[in-house]
Protein backbone atom coordinates (compact mmCIF):
# COMPACT_ATOMS: atom_id res chain seq x y z
CA UNK A 1 0.00 0.00 0.00
CA UNK A 2 1.53 3.38 -1.01
CA UNK A 3 2.19 6.38 1.31
CA UNK A 4 -0.57 9.02 -0.58
CA UNK A 5 -3.02 11.41 0.17
CA UNK A 6 -5.66 8.70 -0.39
CA UNK A 7 -4.82 6.68 2.39
CA UNK A 8 -7.72 5.35 4.21
CA UNK A 9 -5.77 5.18 7.54
CA UNK A 10 -6.18 8.70 8.26
CA UNK A 11 -3.17 8.82 10.15
CA UNK A 12 -1.94 12.38 10.97
CA UNK A 13 1.26 13.12 10.45
CA UNK A 14 3.23 15.93 12.81
CA UNK A 15 5.83 18.08 11.69
CA UNK A 16 9.09 17.01 13.32
CA UNK A 17 10.37 21.03 15.02
CA UNK A 18 14.31 21.12 15.51
CA UNK A 19 13.52 22.32 19.15
CA UNK A 20 13.13 20.41 22.25
CA UNK A 21 9.56 20.04 21.14
CA UNK A 22 9.45 17.32 18.73
CA UNK A 23 12.88 15.86 18.84
CA UNK A 24 14.55 14.94 22.11
CA UNK A 25 18.03 13.58 23.12
CA UNK A 26 19.43 11.90 26.09
CA UNK A 27 21.58 15.91 27.29
CA UNK A 28 24.18 13.06 28.04
CA UNK A 29 24.49 12.07 24.30
CA UNK A 30 25.76 15.72 23.35
CA UNK A 31 28.69 16.25 25.43
CA UNK A 32 29.64 12.50 24.17
CA UNK A 33 32.16 13.61 21.38
CA UNK A 34 34.05 15.38 23.77
CA UNK A 35 34.78 12.02 25.39
CA UNK A 36 35.66 9.51 22.54
CA UNK A 37 36.84 10.43 18.96
CA UNK A 38 35.51 7.19 18.16
CA UNK A 39 31.81 5.96 17.21
CA UNK A 40 32.01 3.70 20.63
CA UNK A 41 28.57 3.31 22.93
CA UNK A 42 29.34 4.55 26.67
CA UNK A 43 27.10 3.39 29.30
CA UNK A 44 24.59 5.47 29.02
CA UNK A 45 21.27 6.56 30.74
CA UNK A 46 17.96 7.23 29.51
CA UNK A 47 17.65 10.73 28.40
CA UNK A 48 15.28 12.18 30.67
CA UNK A 49 13.37 14.69 27.60
CA UNK A 50 12.08 11.78 25.59
CA UNK A 51 10.78 10.15 28.27
CA UNK A 52 7.87 12.93 27.68
CA UNK A 53 6.96 11.79 24.53
CA UNK A 54 3.86 9.50 23.87
CA UNK A 55 5.98 7.35 20.96
CA UNK A 56 9.76 7.53 21.10
CA UNK A 57 12.39 5.65 19.51
CA UNK A 58 15.20 3.74 21.67
CA UNK A 59 18.18 2.60 19.77
CA UNK A 60 18.95 -0.54 21.12
CA UNK A 61 22.15 -1.61 19.29
CA UNK A 62 23.95 0.72 16.79
CA UNK A 63 26.68 -1.49 14.90
CA UNK A 64 26.69 -3.46 12.52
CA UNK A 65 28.58 -6.20 11.03
CA UNK A 66 28.36 -10.21 11.60
CA UNK A 67 31.45 -9.68 14.06
CA UNK A 68 32.59 -7.09 17.51
CA UNK A 69 34.75 -4.08 16.47
CA UNK A 70 38.06 -3.19 18.97
CA UNK A 71 36.78 -0.12 20.80
CA UNK A 72 33.49 -0.19 20.36
CA UNK A 73 30.84 -1.63 23.14
CA UNK A 74 27.83 -1.24 20.53
CA UNK A 75 25.19 -3.98 20.84
CA UNK A 76 24.22 -5.34 17.34
CA UNK A 77 21.43 -3.97 15.07
CA UNK A 78 17.98 -3.66 17.32
CA UNK A 79 15.68 -0.60 17.89
CA UNK A 80 12.62 -0.41 20.00
CA UNK A 81 9.47 1.77 19.20
CA UNK A 82 7.15 2.74 22.24
CA UNK A 83 4.00 4.58 21.44
CA UNK A 84 2.01 5.06 25.22
CA UNK A 85 2.77 1.44 26.79
CA UNK A 86 2.88 -0.10 24.16
CA UNK A 87 6.07 -1.62 22.36
CA UNK A 88 6.94 -2.65 19.19
CA UNK A 89 10.76 -4.15 18.40
CA UNK A 90 12.95 -4.09 15.10
CA UNK A 91 15.69 -6.29 15.08
CA UNK A 92 17.52 -8.34 17.60
CA UNK A 93 21.01 -8.60 17.14
CA UNK A 94 23.59 -9.60 19.42
CA UNK A 95 23.09 -7.48 22.82
CA UNK A 96 19.81 -6.39 22.06
CA UNK A 97 18.02 -8.42 24.82
CA UNK A 98 20.50 -7.16 27.27
CA UNK A 99 19.99 -3.71 25.89
CA UNK A 100 16.06 -4.42 26.28
CA UNK A 101 16.37 -4.90 29.71
CA UNK A 102 18.92 -1.44 30.66
CA UNK A 103 16.21 0.45 28.63
CA UNK A 104 13.18 -0.85 30.35
CA UNK A 105 13.83 -3.62 32.95
CA UNK A 106 12.50 -1.07 35.74
CA UNK A 107 11.20 -3.47 38.82
CA UNK A 108 9.88 -2.58 42.24
CA UNK A 109 12.59 -2.68 44.99
CA UNK A 110 11.89 -2.25 48.91
CA UNK A 111 14.41 -1.50 51.51
CA UNK A 112 14.72 -4.81 54.55
CA UNK A 113 17.11 -4.64 56.74
CA UNK A 114 18.97 -1.90 55.18
CA UNK A 115 19.03 -3.87 52.22
CA UNK A 116 17.35 -2.92 48.69
CA UNK A 117 15.82 -5.73 47.14
CA UNK A 118 13.72 -6.51 44.36
CA UNK A 119 10.30 -6.78 45.22
CA UNK A 120 8.99 -8.92 42.10
CA UNK A 121 9.27 -11.06 39.10
CA UNK A 122 9.82 -9.07 35.97
CA UNK A 123 7.87 -8.32 33.18
CA UNK A 124 9.53 -5.70 31.48
CA UNK A 125 8.42 -7.27 27.97
CA UNK A 126 4.72 -7.65 28.98
CA UNK A 127 3.75 -4.61 26.40
CA UNK A 128 5.39 -5.88 23.25
CA UNK A 129 3.25 -6.35 20.52
CA UNK A 130 5.52 -7.04 17.67
CA UNK A 131 8.50 -8.13 16.75
CA UNK A 132 10.07 -7.17 13.21
CA UNK A 133 12.99 -8.71 11.73
CA UNK A 134 14.13 -7.01 8.17
CA UNK A 135 16.78 -10.05 7.48
CA UNK A 136 17.64 -13.24 8.49
CA UNK A 137 21.30 -12.25 9.02
CA UNK A 138 22.77 -12.70 12.53
CA UNK A 139 23.74 -9.21 13.42
CA UNK A 140 20.06 -8.62 13.36
CA UNK A 141 18.60 -11.43 14.95
CA UNK A 142 22.13 -13.05 16.92
CA UNK A 143 20.07 -12.32 20.11
CA UNK A 144 16.31 -13.71 19.31
CA UNK A 145 16.52 -16.82 20.73
CA UNK A 146 17.67 -15.20 23.78
CA UNK A 147 14.70 -12.98 23.38
CA UNK A 148 12.10 -15.72 22.98
CA UNK A 149 13.82 -17.39 26.26
CA UNK A 150 14.14 -14.68 28.39
CA UNK A 151 10.46 -13.36 26.86
CA UNK A 152 8.94 -16.48 28.15
CA UNK A 153 9.15 -15.22 31.25
CA UNK A 154 9.55 -11.37 30.99
CA UNK A 155 5.63 -11.38 29.96
CA UNK A 156 5.60 -10.56 26.21
CA UNK A 157 2.04 -12.77 24.88
CA UNK A 158 -0.13 -12.92 27.44
CA UNK A 159 -3.03 -12.31 27.54
CA UNK A 160 -2.32 -11.53 23.61
CA UNK A 161 -0.19 -13.54 21.24
CA UNK A 162 2.85 -11.95 20.59
CA UNK A 163 3.17 -11.40 17.03
CA UNK A 164 6.37 -11.77 15.08
CA UNK A 165 7.28 -10.87 11.36
CA UNK A 166 10.14 -11.57 8.96
CA UNK A 167 10.85 -12.86 5.82
CA UNK A 168 9.92 -16.41 4.31
CA UNK A 169 12.20 -19.27 2.60
CA UNK A 170 13.62 -17.82 0.12
CA UNK A 171 13.88 -21.07 -1.84
CA UNK A 172 17.39 -21.05 -3.03
CA UNK A 173 20.98 -20.49 -2.33
CA UNK A 174 23.04 -17.29 -3.26
CA UNK A 175 25.44 -17.46 -5.77
CA UNK A 176 28.73 -19.26 -4.56
CA UNK A 177 30.75 -16.52 -5.24
CA UNK A 178 33.78 -18.01 -2.89
CA UNK A 179 34.50 -21.12 -4.26
CA UNK A 180 33.14 -23.06 -1.28
CA UNK A 181 33.06 -26.62 -1.06
CA UNK A 182 32.31 -27.70 2.21
CA UNK A 183 29.26 -28.90 4.18
CA UNK A 184 25.68 -27.21 2.68
CA UNK A 185 23.71 -27.48 6.22
CA UNK A 186 20.23 -28.28 5.79
CA UNK A 187 17.38 -27.27 7.83
CA UNK A 188 14.66 -29.94 8.58
CA UNK A 189 10.86 -29.10 7.37
CA UNK A 190 8.68 -32.08 8.80
CA UNK A 191 8.89 -35.54 7.08
CA UNK A 192 11.76 -35.60 3.64
CA UNK A 193 11.74 -32.20 3.18
CA UNK A 194 14.60 -30.07 3.69
CA UNK A 195 15.65 -26.31 3.34
CA UNK A 196 18.81 -24.82 2.57
CA UNK A 197 17.51 -21.30 3.69
CA UNK A 198 14.74 -21.59 6.30
CA UNK A 199 12.32 -18.47 6.69
CA UNK A 200 11.54 -16.83 10.05
CA UNK A 201 8.55 -19.57 11.07
CA UNK A 202 11.15 -22.40 10.34
CA UNK A 203 13.92 -21.00 12.14
CA UNK A 204 11.19 -20.53 14.67
CA UNK A 205 10.64 -23.69 14.98
CA UNK A 206 14.11 -24.94 15.34
CA UNK A 207 15.38 -22.77 18.08
CA UNK A 208 12.41 -24.23 20.12
CA UNK A 209 13.08 -27.82 19.45
CA UNK A 210 16.75 -27.17 19.74
CA UNK A 211 16.09 -24.94 23.17
CA UNK A 212 13.35 -28.10 24.18
CA UNK A 213 14.84 -28.69 27.20
CA UNK A 214 15.45 -25.10 28.75
CA UNK A 215 11.65 -24.28 28.00
CA UNK A 216 10.54 -27.66 29.26
CA UNK A 217 12.51 -27.21 32.18
CA UNK A 218 11.36 -23.74 32.97
CA UNK A 219 7.41 -24.58 32.30
CA UNK A 220 7.78 -27.36 34.81
CA UNK A 221 9.65 -26.17 37.15
CA UNK A 222 9.45 -21.98 37.22
CA UNK A 223 6.25 -21.79 35.67
CA UNK A 224 7.26 -20.68 32.32
CA UNK A 225 4.18 -20.16 30.26
CA UNK A 226 3.12 -22.46 26.79
CA UNK A 227 5.80 -20.71 24.11
CA UNK A 228 4.96 -21.53 21.11
CA UNK A 229 1.29 -20.64 22.44
CA UNK A 230 2.13 -17.37 23.22
CA UNK A 231 3.98 -16.36 19.83
CA UNK A 232 2.54 -15.95 16.26
CA UNK A 233 5.02 -15.88 13.49
CA UNK A 234 4.07 -14.88 10.16
CA UNK A 235 6.00 -14.35 7.11
CA UNK A 236 6.02 -11.84 4.63
CA UNK A 237 5.19 -13.02 1.48
CA UNK A 238 3.36 -15.84 2.68
CA UNK A 239 -0.23 -15.72 1.04
CA UNK A 240 -1.76 -17.26 3.94
CA UNK A 241 -1.00 -14.56 6.24
CA UNK A 242 1.13 -11.57 4.51
CA UNK A 243 0.72 -11.83 0.85
CA UNK A 244 2.95 -10.02 -1.52
CA UNK A 245 1.48 -6.82 -3.86
CA UNK A 246 -0.54 -8.37 -6.28
CA UNK A 247 1.68 -7.23 -9.15
CA UNK A 248 4.81 -8.69 -7.24
CA UNK A 249 6.67 -11.48 -9.42
CA UNK A 250 8.37 -14.08 -7.59
CA UNK A 251 11.80 -14.39 -8.55
CA UNK A 252 12.64 -17.43 -10.76
CA UNK A 253 14.60 -19.95 -8.73
CA UNK A 254 15.82 -21.61 -12.15
CA UNK A 255 18.29 -18.51 -12.73
CA UNK A 256 21.23 -17.35 -10.94
CA UNK A 257 20.38 -13.97 -8.82
CA UNK A 258 19.91 -10.34 -10.30
CA UNK A 259 19.38 -7.44 -8.42
CA UNK A 260 16.37 -6.72 -10.87
CA UNK A 261 15.04 -9.50 -9.26
CA UNK A 262 16.35 -9.39 -5.32
CA UNK A 263 14.90 -5.95 -5.27
CA UNK A 264 12.72 -5.33 -8.11
CA UNK A 265 10.73 -1.79 -8.18
CA UNK A 266 7.68 -2.17 -6.15
CA UNK A 267 4.90 0.00 -4.04
CA UNK A 268 5.22 -0.06 0.01
CA UNK A 269 2.62 -2.83 1.11
CA UNK A 270 1.14 -3.60 4.51
CA UNK A 271 2.37 -6.05 7.09
CA UNK A 272 0.85 -5.43 10.18
CA UNK A 273 -1.54 -2.64 11.84
CA UNK A 274 -3.37 -2.17 15.13
CA UNK A 275 -4.94 0.36 17.31
CA UNK A 276 -2.05 2.44 17.18
CA UNK A 277 0.63 1.54 14.19
CA UNK A 278 0.72 0.45 10.96
CA UNK A 279 3.77 -0.60 9.78
CA UNK A 280 4.46 -1.01 6.01
CA UNK A 281 7.26 -2.72 3.92
CA UNK A 282 9.79 -3.21 0.76
CA UNK A 283 12.09 -4.55 -0.65
CA UNK A 284 16.11 -2.66 -0.17
CA UNK A 285 18.95 -3.83 -2.08
CA UNK A 286 20.96 -6.28 0.27
CA UNK A 287 22.09 -7.90 -3.50
CA UNK A 288 21.81 -11.97 -2.36
CA UNK A 289 20.30 -11.57 1.09
CA UNK A 290 16.77 -11.97 -0.24
CA UNK A 291 14.54 -10.79 0.80
CA UNK A 292 15.52 -7.60 2.79
CA UNK A 293 13.11 -5.54 3.82
CA UNK A 294 13.05 -2.08 5.52
CA UNK A 295 9.34 -0.80 7.23
CA UNK A 296 7.75 1.55 7.60
CA UNK A 297 5.97 2.75 10.99
CA UNK A 298 3.05 5.52 11.01
CA UNK A 299 1.42 6.82 14.10
CA UNK A 300 -0.79 9.61 15.47
CA UNK A 301 2.67 11.31 16.46
CA UNK A 302 4.99 10.68 13.43
CA UNK A 303 6.77 8.54 11.26
CA UNK A 304 9.69 6.40 11.07
CA UNK A 305 11.54 4.43 8.75
CA UNK A 306 14.24 1.42 9.56
CA UNK A 307 16.12 0.79 6.54
CA UNK A 308 17.26 -2.36 7.21
CA UNK A 309 20.26 -3.54 5.60
CA UNK A 310 20.59 -1.77 2.10
CA UNK A 311 22.83 -0.31 -0.46
CA UNK A 312 22.37 3.38 -2.27
CA UNK A 313 20.37 2.18 -4.58
CA UNK A 314 17.28 0.65 -3.90
CA UNK A 315 15.22 0.90 -7.49
CA UNK A 316 13.34 3.99 -5.30
CA UNK A 317 12.01 1.92 -3.14
CA UNK A 318 13.18 3.37 -0.16
CA UNK A 319 12.44 6.57 -1.52
CA UNK A 320 8.76 5.61 -1.97
CA UNK A 321 8.17 3.88 1.67
CA UNK A 322 10.53 6.94 3.32
CA UNK A 323 8.67 10.03 1.59
CA UNK A 324 8.50 12.72 4.28
CA UNK A 325 9.20 10.44 6.89
CA UNK A 326 9.85 12.76 10.65
CA UNK A 327 12.74 9.89 11.07
CA UNK A 328 14.47 8.17 8.68
CA UNK A 329 17.07 5.26 10.20
CA UNK A 330 19.74 4.31 7.76
CA UNK A 331 22.43 1.67 7.93
CA UNK A 332 25.96 3.42 7.05
CA UNK A 333 29.49 1.90 6.41
CA UNK A 334 32.23 3.82 6.07
CA UNK A 335 34.44 3.86 2.80
CA UNK A 336 37.42 4.62 4.26
CA UNK A 337 37.45 1.14 6.16
CA UNK A 338 36.74 -0.24 2.85
CA UNK A 339 39.57 1.12 1.08
CA UNK A 340 41.94 0.60 3.56
CA UNK A 341 40.87 -2.92 3.84
CA UNK A 342 40.51 -4.29 0.93
CA UNK A 343 43.20 -2.33 -0.80
CA UNK A 344 44.71 -3.70 -3.75
CA UNK A 345 41.91 -6.64 -4.19
CA UNK A 346 40.77 -7.97 -7.22
CA UNK A 347 38.37 -9.54 -9.04
CA UNK A 348 39.09 -13.48 -8.55
CA UNK A 349 40.81 -12.79 -5.01
CA UNK A 350 39.76 -14.81 -2.39
CA UNK A 351 38.57 -11.04 -0.50
CA UNK A 352 36.70 -10.13 -3.23
CA UNK A 353 33.60 -11.34 -2.61
CA UNK A 354 33.25 -9.53 0.72
CA UNK A 355 35.02 -6.72 -0.62
CA UNK A 356 32.12 -6.27 -3.24
CA UNK A 357 29.16 -7.01 -0.81
CA UNK A 358 30.23 -4.54 1.44
CA UNK A 359 30.71 -1.74 -1.48
CA UNK A 360 27.51 -2.95 -3.10
CA UNK A 361 25.17 -4.09 -0.47
CA UNK A 362 25.48 -1.18 2.01
CA UNK A 363 25.54 2.63 2.23
CA UNK A 364 28.65 5.00 2.58
CA UNK A 365 28.90 8.51 4.47
CA UNK A 366 28.78 9.97 1.32
CA UNK A 367 25.87 8.27 0.02
CA UNK A 368 23.68 8.18 2.99
CA UNK A 369 22.69 11.84 3.12
CA UNK A 370 21.91 11.96 -0.74
CA UNK A 371 19.57 9.15 0.39
CA UNK A 372 18.29 10.60 3.12
CA UNK A 373 17.51 14.14 1.23
CA UNK A 374 15.91 11.85 -2.19
CA UNK A 375 13.47 10.85 0.88
CA UNK A 376 12.58 14.14 1.68
CA UNK A 377 13.21 12.92 5.41
CA UNK A 378 13.28 15.64 8.20
CA UNK A 379 16.09 13.59 10.31
CA UNK A 380 18.86 11.24 9.55
CA UNK A 381 19.65 8.84 12.20
CA UNK A 382 22.83 6.30 11.54
CA UNK A 383 22.84 3.23 12.79
CA UNK A 384 23.85 -0.22 11.94
CA UNK A 385 27.86 1.99 11.93
CA UNK A 386 29.99 -0.09 10.35
CA UNK A 387 32.60 -0.59 11.38
CA UNK A 388 31.28 0.61 15.05
CA UNK A 389 34.51 2.14 15.89
CA UNK A 390 33.95 4.38 13.01
CA UNK A 391 35.68 7.84 14.36
CA UNK A 392 32.36 10.33 14.90
CA UNK A 393 34.61 12.97 12.63
CA UNK A 394 33.66 10.65 9.36
CA UNK A 395 30.38 9.98 9.99
CA UNK A 396 29.60 14.13 10.33
CA UNK A 397 30.53 13.88 6.79
CA UNK A 398 26.80 11.75 6.40
CA UNK A 399 25.63 15.55 6.29
CA UNK A 400 26.62 16.32 2.67
CA UNK A 401 23.90 16.48 0.52
CA UNK A 402 21.26 16.21 3.25
CA UNK A 403 19.49 19.29 4.29
CA UNK A 404 17.66 17.72 7.53
CA UNK A 405 19.41 17.02 11.27
CA UNK A 406 21.78 14.49 11.32
CA UNK A 407 21.67 12.47 14.15
CA UNK A 408 24.74 9.75 15.23
CA UNK A 409 23.12 6.80 16.76
CA UNK A 410 24.51 5.55 20.43
CA UNK A 411 22.76 2.41 22.19
CA UNK A 412 20.13 3.39 24.35
CA UNK A 413 19.66 7.01 22.63
CA UNK A 414 16.00 8.11 22.73
CA UNK A 415 14.44 9.94 20.10
CA UNK A 416 10.95 11.77 21.03
CA UNK A 417 8.39 11.94 17.80
CA UNK A 418 5.42 14.83 17.79
CA UNK A 419 4.90 16.98 21.29
CA UNK A 420 6.53 16.56 24.42
CA UNK A 421 3.89 16.10 26.84
CA UNK A 422 4.03 19.65 29.48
Amino acid sequence: MAQNESDKLHIPRRTLLKGAGALALSPLLMSLEGKSSFAAASNIKKGSRAQKFNTKLVLLGTTGGMTWWPGSNRASSSQALVVGDSMYIIDLGFGATQRLAEAFNHAKFVTINGEKLQLELSTFLKNVRAVFLTHLHMDHLGDYPTFLMIGARAGFGIPNRLQIIGPGDRGRLEENKTGYSGTILKAECGGPKQTTTPGTKQMTNLLLQAFAQNFNDCAMDAGYPDLQNIIDVKEIGDPRTIPWPVDFILPNPSKPWTRNETCPAMVPFEIYRDDLIRVSAILVDHYQVYPSFAFRFDTNDGSLVISGDTGPDTKGNLQKLAKGADVLVHEVIDNAWITATFKGVKEGDPAWPLYYHAITAHTTIEDVGRVAEQCQAKTLVLSHIGPGNTPLSRLKKAQKNFSGKLIIGEDLMEIGLGRAHR
